[in-house]
Parts: structure tokens; C-alpha cells; sequence
């Protein structure tokens, strides 16, 4: 059972608590074979981090939002499937394990605000062209809560956090616990598995990854619902595509297709064999679903 301090350095328990988490993400980068960059920008919540690779083929560049307790490190087999299609940038979440500021929003219930008004200031330092915006669960929520502008070409969300409330079983409430409270692998396995897919093993790698973040820090709490008229706002404006995984226990399709129906005027794609963590077990369904939905192909100059 790990010893949790009163006083707290951003997310992690202690200042020192930092050090292996960011070491993980760069040892995992600088083994990683394919040509890519990092970029530090200052934003209104901190440094923030962004990975970028691939080619732009003539497409508009992609810009992923992982999910929490994820990044840029560890969606490597997502931008790999994208690179040959899109530039792709992945910003490290700030007030999530990665290289990016430690700082989360203060107040749960007006965080996805401040992530919004985080994205908006982001945005304008990556790219200058229209460029499609994805985003993964908590990326998703943040995404939505970001401002709908013409630099947005196209909206795409994958197993969002936003739209309906996550569904929050007395399993998954023990199994997050037991993880935080006491992180083994054994304990980081079992959550995982219960995200995952009934189909899916966890691998190994991703297992002792969460059990370093939350040995060395706090997890955040499941997102909140953003209200109505905060998704209703890209509704017509910019083509949206949503998908969640057909095994996905937070956010089932039944509980999410009537309400992106009533909100966005679009039906949700199910990913087969799918659970919450789309970007680690289909990146290659995920690739082919950006690549699929609506094309907005740059201008010739």
C-alpha cells in the first residue's frame, strides 16, 4: 500500500515523482525508429509538449488528443498508422503523466472549460491550415469544450467523454481503487482488462504503465458531462464523425448513439471488438476511420 503525502506536486505525490514517469516517456521516444520531433509550447496551463511525425500527402495534418493516462508515448501504433496519410501532432495532456506541465485544472467540475480554453490557445501555435481534430476520451470532452472555428476542418471522436456521463459500475469503482490505492501489476492488469475488450489482453507494456503513474502520482477523476448546448455548438458547423468500441463498458452504444444523434444530427460507427482504449487496441481501425470519414483535401498553392 503506497504512503499518499498531504501536500502534492501538481499530479505527482512528490517533486521526485516526476522523474521516472518523464524518463519512461523519453526512453519510449528515443527508441521509437521513426523520424520525429518534439516542440515545447507555453500555453495557459503550462509547457506543453508536442510529439510530431509523418508527411502531409496533400491531406490536412491530424491533431490527437489522447486519453487520460495516456500520450504521445504511448499511442506510438496510432501515429505510425496515420504518418503515411497526415502530418499528425500529439500534444501530452497538461495534468496528465507525459512531458507536458504537470498542472491540472483546480476545480473538477469546470475543468473541461479550462482544457477547452487550453486548446484554443494551442491550436493556433501548431498548424496555420485547417487540420482534423481527434480526440480520445477525455481528449474527446476537451475537443468539445474547445471553440468551434474555421481552423477546424473536421471533428473526430473515439470512445468521446462528454456526451453522456461515464458509466460508473461499484466493478470499475473497486477495480480503480485497488489500482490507485495499491499499484501492482496485477491490479493495474485487472482495471485494464476491464476497459479493454473481453477479446483483448493487456499488453505488458501498457500494464506496467499504469502502474507507474499511479504509483508515482493521482489519477484524475472520470470527466463530467459537458452541457447540452457546449456539443450543440458543432453541430453543422464542421463534419463529425464518432465512434466507441462495440465492448466499451464507460460509454456504450446504446447509451451514446441517441444522444450524439439528438446533439450532433450524426449516427455513432461501433468499432468491432473494441473497448475504451481505442488508440492502443485498433490503431490501425482508427486510422482507416479518419481516412474514411469526410475528405478535405488541401488546396493546391
Amino acid at each position: 500500500m503506497k504512503h499518499v503525502p498531504i501536500a502534492t506536486h501538481g499530479i505527482y505525490h512528490d517533486s521526485g515523482d516526476s522523474v521516472p514517469v518523464r524518463r519512461s516517456c523519453r526512453d519510449r521516444l528515443e527508441q521509437w525508429s521513426v523520424p520525429h520531433s518534439l516542440a515545447r509550447l507555453d500555453t495557459p496551463l503550462g509547457a506543453t509538449t508536442v510529439l510530431s511525425a509523418g508527411t502531409s500527402a496533400g491531406r490536412p495534418p491530424v491533431v490527437l488528443l489522447p486519453g487520460a493516462g495516456l500520450n504521445s508515448a504511448t499511442t506510438l501504433a496510432t501515429v505510425c498508422a496515420l504518418r503515411g496519410r497526415h502530418r499528425i501532432l500529439v500534444p501530452d495532456l497538461p495534468g496528465e503523466p507525459g512531458l507536458s506541465s504537470s498542472r491540472r485544472p483546480h476545480r473538477h467540475r469546470h475543468s473541461l472549460q479550462t482544457y477547452g480554453h487550453w486548446l484554443d490557445a494551442l491550436l493556433p501555435q501548431l498548424v496555420a491550415e485547417p487540420l482534423i481534430l481527434v480526440g480520445h476520451s477525455l481528449g474527446a470532452a476537451i475537443a468539445l469544450a474547445s471553440t468551434p472555428t474555421e481552423r477546424v476542418a473536421k471533428l473526430v471522436l473515439l470512445n468521446p467523454a462528454g456526451i453522456v456521463s461515464l458509466r460508473r459500475t461499484p466493478e470499475l469503482t473497486w477495480l480503480r481503487t485497488k489500482w490507485s490505492f495499491d499499484p501492482t501489476l496485477e491490479h493495474s492488469e485487472q482495471l485494464l482488462s476491464y476497459l479493454e475488450s473481453p477479446r483483448s489482453v493487456p499488453d505488458m507494456g501498457l500494464v506496467s504503465w499504469y502502474t507507474m503513474i499511479a504509483e508515482h502520482g493521482f489519477p484524475g477523476r472520470l470527466p463530467p458531462r459537458l452541457p447540452a448546448g457546449t456539443v450543440l455548438r458543432w453541430s453543422g458547423r464542421v463534419p463529425v464523425v464518432v465512434a466507441t468500441g462495440e465492448h466499451d463498458r464507460l460509454i456504450t452504444p446504446a447509451r451514446l448513439r441517441p444522444r450524439v444523434r439528438e446533439l450532433l444530427g450524426v449516427d455513432i460507427r461501433i468499432l468491432d471488438r473494441v473497448g475504451h482504449l481505442a488508440l492502443r487496441e485498433a490503431p490501425e481501425t482508427v486510422s482507416e476511420l479518419i481516412a474514411a470519414s469526410p475528405d478535405i483535401r488541401r488546396e493546391p498553392v
